[in-house]
């Protein structure tokens, strides 16, 4: 599939970064020219582009010690290259060792084996100790001159990421009250919300630990117990407007969603003021307490307002508690490199995940196509390999779209090549196509693969014939094994797990329901005081994951051959989001005051019973019915909690001498509607889950 020609309005053009790529290896070849040492110019610049190559993929985001590891890739694999060059079984095990931990570890990529590969099959224009030398400076040179504060790069400060996050949260917190905003907008406005909150958590943790920054940590960790809290807030606001309309305007709801959102807005303006004051709408209900009959209404009402006083502290807490941090953000001079918190550990590796998988294929195919070198000798038998190491990708159709970009660039620049080499230009002209040919190679990279592969081929092969003179049969040898390195590529991504998330979605929405279900017993136990909300909450973080796991999938099984998802678990996604909103809302009730034994645990203890059961059903593709007891316990406890409510809210006036337990049934009334509109979610969510894969994978 051909590609389209780029535009100079296209935003995905890196110009600036093709010009500096090219500079990394035009410098050493013009400096080896002036100094009678050609092939020592070229190797520092094969050097450079072996670390150049690492930076396509995120050029303005490329941090000095990335590249400096790579650096050190390089060092590896061309002192492995010299040591294994003639040993060609051994070659194929490290090489096919290499090649999969690459795969594996990001980090390292393909480098190191790229590099034995080219260092093994070509003959060293010097001596092996200044060879590499010469490699390794190159590399620094590419890692210093890609890093240099260039227009190209300037990137966003981290003081603007969070700016806008924040802004974000207050037009969110504006949406709480307002009847104006329908469920659809609301879910919009999250879905912003969850999005700069997780583009934050993405640049935390592409930081090294030195540029990160504890104010910044601070100010971020705030922000996202405001997320949590306002989704509470939204929680509360729904059960109030649902259980007595127009209270939210009796009680000037309103007044605290501005005072939150003008909080917000101010918390990292670019001259924020000292304080910013958060309505007490704790004192606003403490009079509207003292001026109720005492009905059932107004005591629930008031019961409301009191805990979304509750959760407005918190929000102003958390605010408060970070203000000193937001004000060293925006004080001048403070570097915009600094970052947040530490980095995101990753999960523990095992054959469920993806780039186990992906890291196998890369071994596998890399062992096959050194086997064929080995067995077969052909000429120039390193592009052989590398063209499998670079074709190869995590899913089956990212495999052949890359094989066909991989496969047109490499004749086209192969052919370009072979017209060149057949000429046999002399080392000035050939500085120049080198020069010409890596900035569009770099510059056109991020636009389309083809485009990468047309002019790198091109580059690579000039800058070769700069060190050691080739002729037209490497351009040609070039397209005829990159053609059977796509042709391996395809037969691993195809033969090889190509549906692997397919056949995995059962196991990963289980999972799903698992983790929800784990937050529902969580949740029963700090009901009962045997539980923190820290702990709760790390469980809502941890089913969140396994959200964005089932997410995930969606996306690589779209890319599979043959691999389609039901529709049923978009829906199961969306009313797991619900229900974790649930959980937050019941968390923000029940942090400050557990309800100690009684029917709250057992009804949240009955949720999860009910996703476990669900999760079995799942991974058993089986259909699911909740089982009778089940269903009748969650009806039979739900509205004992509303009938003890509605009861004892009619005695609380005159039981004056237990105001703590007063204060305990008010809530209670709170959390019955919380916990009605859990179950309702829950049911939601197994029956979407259950019923997505009851007919079969």
């Amino acid at each position: 599939m051909l590609a389209r020609a780029p535009r100079l309005e296209d935003p995905r053009l890196a110009l600036g970064f093709g010009l500096t790529g090219a500079a990394c290896l035009v410098i050493p070849l013009v400096t080896g020219l002036l100094t009678g040492h050609p092939a020592g110019g070229a190797t520092v610049g094969l050097g450079a582009w072996l670390v150049a190559g690492r930076a396509i993929a995120n050029p303005a985001g490329m941090r000095t010690p990335y590249l400096l590891g790579v650096v050190l890739s390089v060092g590896v694999g061309t002192s492995l290259g010299i040591l294994l060059s003639g040993s060609s079984w051994l070659m194929v095990l490290v090489a096919s060792a290499l090649a999969g931990l690459g795969g594996l570890v990001r980090p390292i990529g393909v480098t190191p084996a790229l590099t034995l590969l080219l260092t093994a099959a070509n003959p060293l224009p010097l001596d092996p100790v200044p060879h590499t030398g010469l490699q390794l400076l190159g590399g620094l040179l590419a890692a210093v001159l890609l890093t240099l504060p260039w227009p190209w790069r300037r990137t966003r400060p981290v003081v603007t990421m969070l700016s806008e996050t924040a802004d974000t949260l207050a037009g969110l917190v504006e949406a709480v009250a307002d009847p104006a905003v329908g469920q659809d907008e609301w879910d919009e406005r999250r879905r912003k919300a969850a999005d700069a909150i997780a583009e934050v958590r993405t640049a935390r943790a592409r930081r090294v630990r030195w540029e990160r920054s504890r104010a910044a940590e601070d100010v971020a960790l705030a922000l996202r117990r405001v997320f949590h809290e306002i989704i509470a807030l939204r929680g509360l606001c729904d059960t109030l407007a649902r259980r007595a309309p127009g209270a939210a305007d009796e009680a000037g709801l309103g007044d605290l969603v501005c005072s939150l959102s003008a909080s917000l807005r101010a918390y990292l303006a670019e001259c924020p003021p000292e304080h910013v004051p958060v309505l007490d709408f704790g004192d606003r209900v403490d009079r509207l307490r003292d001026r109720a009959a005492g009905g059932e209404r107004e005591m629930v009402v008031l019961v409301l307002l009191r805990q979304i006083a509750h959760s407005a502290g918190r929000i102003r807490e958390a605010l408060d508690g970070s203000a000193e941090a937001a004000r060293r953000l925006c004080a001048p001079g403070l570097g915009p490199a600094l970052d947040m918190a530490t980095l995101a550990v990753p999960p523990p590796l095992a054959f469920d995940d993806p780039r186990v998988r992906h890291a196998l294929r890369v071994v596998l195919g890399t062992a096959f196509a050194s086997i064929v070198i080995v067995l077969f000798k052909p000429a120039f038998p390193h592009w052989l390999v590398i063209a499998v190491l670079v074709t190869i990708q995590p899913t089956y159709g990212e495999t052949r779209a890359r094989v066909w970009a991989r496969v047109g660039g490499s004749t086209a620049g192969g052919l370009v090549s072979a017209a060149i080499l057949h000429i046999a230009p002399g080392h000035w002209p050939l500085v120049a196509l080198i020069g010409v040919s890596a900035a569009l190679a770099f510059g056109l990279a991020p636009t389309h693969q083809a485009y990468w592969a047309t002019f790198m081929t091109m580059c690579v092969l000039l800058l070769l014939d700069f060190q050691v003179p080739q002729t037209a049969r490497i351009a040609e040898s070039r397209v005829v094994l990159t053609v059977v390195g796509g042709v391996i590529a395809i037969a691993c991504a195809r033969l090889l797990w190509p549906r692997g998330e397919t056949e995995r979605l059962a196991e990963r929405v289980g999972r799903m329901l698992d983790s929800h279900a784990a937050v529902a017993r969580t949740l029963a136990q700090l009901a009962r005081g045997k539980a923190g909300a820290d702990r709760t909450e790390e469980r809502i973080r941890k089913a969140a994951v396994d959200a964005e796991m089932v997410t995930g999938a969606l996306g690589y099984i779209a890319k599979e051959p043959g691999g389609t998802a039901p529709d049923a678990v978009d829906e199961a996604l969306e009313a797991a989001q619900r229900v974790r909103d649930d959980l937050l809302t019941l968390i923000s009730v029940l942090r400050d005051e557990p309800t100690g034994a009684g029917p709250v645990p057992d009804v949240l203890d009955a949720v999860a019973g009910h996703l476990r059961a669900a999760a079995q059903a799942v991974r058993g593709r089986e259909p699911y019915e909740p089982a009778a007891e089940v269903s009748r316990g969650l009806a039979d406890d739900a509205v004992w909690v509303g009938a003890q409510a509605e009861r004892r809210l009619t005695e609380l006036e005159t039981d004056a001498t237990e105001p703590g337990s007063g204060r305990a049934l008010l809530r209670t009334a709170a959390v019955d509607q919380a916990l009605r509109s859990l179950d309702a979610d829950a049911v939601r969510l197994c029956a979407a889950a259950a019923g997505a894969f009851a007919s079969g994978p």
